[in-house]
């Protein structure tokens, strides 16, 4: 899809990462366009084929995804594992490495455009948006790149105070925030290289990472009942909402044959996903989920990696299905309780889907997201490191026992049913930059 380079109505949307990572931008740009804008997806050319399919302008940006995988002798479920086991591992080693590159690719994508949308770990996108004089709105899709002293990071390994219902707790979460920021941007010391090299204002701390006051907004794609709006959030934010596209690859609107005939023939299933990033190489946790359900006398649906399925699949008791990528809004309703990973696009689902929730998170921000789901009371939290067959029917027994769960999922089902993030987040850059008045597409 081309689009034309100086009317007004390109909108760059650059993102990195999984579906997780994409899907909101994909939402988004799918807003924009109805509302007469020519969004473009900027990001790995791993996506060209989904993107363009979707009916939206493309623009790859390097690092490709297969590249990376070739250059470092690992293949996805490889990556996946690097990523979840070593913090720095994505900023050393899949960003960093690419900055001037991708900076070079979304500028060069940015040409004529009347603004650009960047994904947090987008830093390129912010530098190329600010070099070309371009509005900027720095995307937010979890709520732990919020970082708010008053509803701080959650999870095992958080050294925040949870709840800081002192004085004393209330400073030392600012503290640890400040320390926290500046110990990020210290790490991003190759964004501050580039900057010199373009010739940009030196920025500090968290301006570095965001685009600083640059940015017309700070836009969270996210849920307000995940991320409550608190007194030192960025004065810029707007918290749009969840947004809830999740088709991929392929376009079907029902259920494979196969798999709706296994859910019409008993009582609804567990449905078990690590997504669509940490979900390879994981076939001992499936299993591990399997027994445990069959332990508690439920059927379950395991979503595997797709060249998994076959190994996993065989032998299998018919109380149990394995399939490959499924959209979550499809089977996520038709399910007794969910089982997943943390990722903010499945957590969005699976409020919406009105199910309680069994989360089992990995890395990255799923800590944060499981506390998050586990603190509105519809579901419970079991780190993946310790899960096992014994564990997982503990918790899973605990969470379909205790109706309280299934009642809350009701209620957060209600009130996150009522967003449209991609939309409301549409109607805010318009008006940002002063397109508000651009006609509805047919």
């Amino acid at each position: 899809m081309k689009t034309d380079m100086g009317d007004g109505r390109k909108i760059v949307i650059a993102t990195f990462g999984s579906l997780g990572d994409l899907n909101p931008y994909v939402a988004l740009a799918h807003a924009l366009k109805r509302i007469g804008f020519l969004p473009v997806i900027a990001t790995s050319a791993f996506y060209r084929d989904w993107i363009e399919s979707e009916g939206l302008g493309f623009a790859a940006v390097r690092p490709d995804i297969d590249a990376l995988a070739e250059r470092l002798g690992l293949d996805m479920g490889g990556l996946a594992d690097r990523v979840a086991r070593d913090d720095g591992f994505m900023f050393r080693e899949l960003i960093f490495p690419y900055l001037r590159q991708s900076f070079e690719d979304v500028a060069a994508a940015s040409e004529g455009a009347a603004a650009v949308v960047a994904h947090s770990l987008c830093f390129s996108a912010k530098l190329a948006a600010e070099r070309l004089a371009l509005p900027l709105f720095d995307g937010v899709v979890s709520p732990l790149f919020l970082l708010s002293a008053y509803d701080p990071p959650l999870g095992a390994r958080s050294r925040f105070v949870a709840e800081p219902r002192s004085a004393v707790a209330l400073a030392y979460n600012k503290a640890m925030a400040f320390a926290l920021t500046h110990f990020l941007a210290w790490q991003g010391r190759p964004i501050a290289r580039l900057r010199r090299e373009l010739g940009l204002p030196l920025r500090r701390g968290r301006d570095l990472l965001t685009g600083g006051p640059t940015a017309q907004a700070t836009l969270g794609l996210l849920s307000p009942l995940l991320a409550p709006p608190q007194p030192d959030h960025p004065a810029d934010l707007f918290i749009a909402g969840h947004t809830f596209h999740d088709r991929f690859t392929d376009t079907a609107e029902g259920l494979p044959d196969a798999l709706a005939a296994f859910l019409a023939a008993g009582e609804p299933p567990i449905i078990v996903t690590l997504g669509s990033f940490v979900v390879r190489g994981r076939a001992e946790f499936y299993r591990a989920a399997g027994e445990a359900a069959l332990r508690l006398s439920r059927r379950a649906v395991l979503l595997v990696a797709d060249e998994e399925r076959e190994a996993l699949a065989e032998g299998l008791p018919p109380q149990l299905f394995v399939a490959g990528h499924i959209r979550h809004s499809l089977i996520f309703p038709r399910s007794a309780a969910i089982v997943h990973h943390g990722g903010s696009g499945t957590c969005g689902q699976a409020l919406r889907a009105g199910r309680p929730q069994l989360v089992v998170p990995v890395f990255g921000d799923q800590d944060d997201n499981a506390a998050r789901v586990e603190r509105l009371g519809v579901g419970r939290l079991l780190p993946y490191k310790r899960c096992s067959t014994e564990s997982l029917e503990r918790e899973l027994g605990a969470l379909l026992a205790d109706e309280r769960h299934a009642c809350r999922a009701g209620e957060a089902a209600a009130r996150i049913g009522g967003e449209d993030g991609a939309t409301a987040a549409a109607a805010m850059i318009a008006e940002r930059i002063g397109c508000a008045a651009i006609a509805v597409e047919a």
